[in-house]
C-alpha cells in the first residue's frame, strides 16, 4: 500500500488505488512554524482536544471522497499550470463551534492566495468535483470536537506561512485517529 511516502517519492505516484480515498490540497507548515505550533499546542486545556503535530496543515481546497482517475484529472490539470506562490499571516485564535474546531487563522488578501484558490476550484470542477462548500478561510486547525473555548486561551503567535509547494493529502482513518498522509506535490511559482 503506498501510504507512507516521502513527498519525494510521491511526484511520480500513479494514481491506482481502488474505490474512493477522503483527499484534500494543503499546504504544511516549516519546520522552524512546525515547533511554533507544537508548543502552542502544549498549551491547550481541556475540554479542547489538540491536534497530532504531524497533522498541521492549512487546507486549499477539501475534495472530499475521490476515486483514482478523478484525481488524476485533476492532478495533470494542474501540472500544467503556473501555479501562484502566497503568503498568509495566521495571528487569531478562533473557535469554530459548528465544526467543531480550535484554529489559528488569517485573512484572504494575498494575490497569489486569491488566484491559487480560483485556479484549484476551476481545476477541481473540470475534473467533475462538487464545488465546496465554503469560501476559503485560511487557518490551521489545533484542536476538533472543540465547542466551548478554554477557560485560558494562549497568546496566538504570529505565523506567516511562505510555501513552496502545494500537497494533495489522504485523509486516513486509523484506530490511533485520522492520518494526513502526502500523496504528491506541486511547486508553487514565486
Amino acid at each position: 500500500m503506498k501510504t507512507e511516502l516521502e513527498l519525494s517519492e510521491c511526484d511520480s505516484l500513479a494514481f491506482d488505488w481502488q474505490g474512493e480515498r477522503r483527499l484534500f490540497i494543503g499546504v504544511a507548515p516549516s519546520a522552524q512554524q512546525q515547533q511554533t505550533l507544537n508548543a502552542l499546542l502544549q498549551q491547550l486545556q481541556a475540554p479542547l482536544q489538540p491536534v497530532k503535530p504531524t497533522n498541521l496543515h492549512l487546507t486549499l481546497l477539501f475534495l472530499g471522497q475521490s476515486s483514482a482517475a478523478q484525481t488524476e484529472l485533476l492532478w495533470q490539470q494542474l501540472k500544467t499550470q503556473q501555479l501562484p506562490a502566497f503568503t498568509v499571516l495566521l495571528n487569531q485564535l478562533e473557535l469554530w463551534p459548528g465544526p467543531g474546531v480550535y484554529c489559528l487563522t488569517g485573512v484572504l488578501q494575498h494575490r497569489g492566495l486569491m488566484q491559487l484558490d480560483i485556479q484549484l476550484r476551476q481545476a477541481a470542477l473540470q475534473a467533475g468535483f462538487l464545488p465546496p462548500q465554503h469560501a476559503l478561510r485560511p487557518h490551521i486547525t489545533l484542536a476538533r470536537k472543540a465547542k466551548v473555548l478554554p477557560a485560558a486561551a494562549p497568546q496566538p503567535p504570529e505565523v506567516l506561512l511562505a510555501p513552496e509547494k502545494l500537497t494533495l493529502y489522504h485523509s486516513l482513518s486509523t484506530p490511533n485517529g485520522v492520518r494526513y498522509l502526502p500523496l504528491a506535490s506541486l511547486p508553487l511559482q514565486r
